[in-house]
């Protein structure tokens, strides 16, 4: 338990452009509410980033935190001509953070991928090739993440070669020493490059191509890892998939408690969150979430 003293000055608002607050904000708000804190998570409807400067003002009082959506990213950071170097060569941003009286974009997607494949596969083969589905600023984020862990040999995937071009072409302006290859999503089944691990980042349908594709897990390693971030769930289609085929598999919503608790740290360093306690209340907490009369 929070010491009192301490959780009195636990206070502080959470903003979220949004209709309504996301499940990771509905569970923050819960967390909030059983640890005593005064703090809130706060959806904030009919918002657009090209319009920050006007609007931001006007709901900044208590705010620590405004969460914005990563593919809005170049949007926002017209906004900010100073940017912190990860943020600045990704050209990406999942949140601004309140420091020293002054907004500033950061990107916490980047370390918190790093911190929880570190903490989770301590036998990753890093010396194999790695395959990020989602030619997007979310798989950007996700390639860079990877090279960070000390992969060498990245694939990204997508059925738009434009946006594929175009992705690949940034990445091989920064990640020097690095094999950034892009390719077609149709090829992928024929695709010789033996890899420890795949992170898709795309919403999939059922019935769509890609899914199809990636579920073969041909260029999967035997024991490989299989991550999906493309929304906050327990299990899907691709993680049930890749279960079969005997791989070990990351879901999105742990990879969600984990970037929620680096964020909580980040604003609250004096308490102590654990991601392992925190992601176990976030997943029992699923189906109450999901119904918002109940929460």
């Amino acid at each position: 338990m929070d010491d009192a003293n301490t959780t009195s000055h636990v206070s502080g608002k959470i903003l979220e452009i949004a209709e309504t607050l996301s499940l990771s904000g509905l569970h923050m708000n819960h967390y909030f509410k059983s640890r005593n804190w005064q703090a809130e998570c706060i959806a904030l409807p009919g918002r657009e980033l090209k319009d920050l400067k006007t609007w931001l003002p006007s709901v900044q009082e208590g705010a620590l935190l405004l969460k914005v959506p990563l593919e809005g990213a170049g949007i926002l950071l017209e906004h900010f001509p100073r940017l912190p170097t990860v943020v600045h060569w990704l050209e990406a941003a999942d949140a601004l953070v309140l420091e020293g009286n002054q907004w500033w974009p950061r990107l916490f997607l980047y370390d918190t991928l790093r911190t929880l494949i570190i903490n989770q596969f301590h036998d990753l083969d890093i010396g194999l090739n790695s395959y990020v589905i989602g030619a997007s600023h979310t798989g950007r984020a996700a390639v860079a993440a990877l090279v960070g862990l000390g992969f060498s040999h990245v694939s990204l995937v997508d059925e738009d070669t434009e946006k594929l071009d175009k992705e690949v072409k940034l990445l091989r302006r920064y990640l020097f020493g690095v094999e950034i290859e892009g390719i077609p999503a149709h090829t992928l089944t024929v695709h010789e490059k033996p890899g420890s691990l795949m992170l898709n980042t795309m919403q999939l349908q059922d019935n769509s191509a890609v899914l199809g594709d990636l579920s073969y897990f041909n260029f999967m390693k035997s024991g490989g890892v299989v991550v999906d971030i493309s929304e906050c769930t327990n299990h899907n289609q691709l993680l049930e998939e890749a279960s079969r085929a005997n791989l070990k598999i990351l879901s999105g919503l742990a990879v969600q408690a984990q970037r929620d608790v680096d964020i909580l740290m980040k604003l609250f360093p004096k308490q102590n969150i654990g991601f392992e306690d925190y992601f176990e209340k976030f997943r029992e907490n699923m189906s109450m979430l999901k119904n918002p009369s109940s929460v």
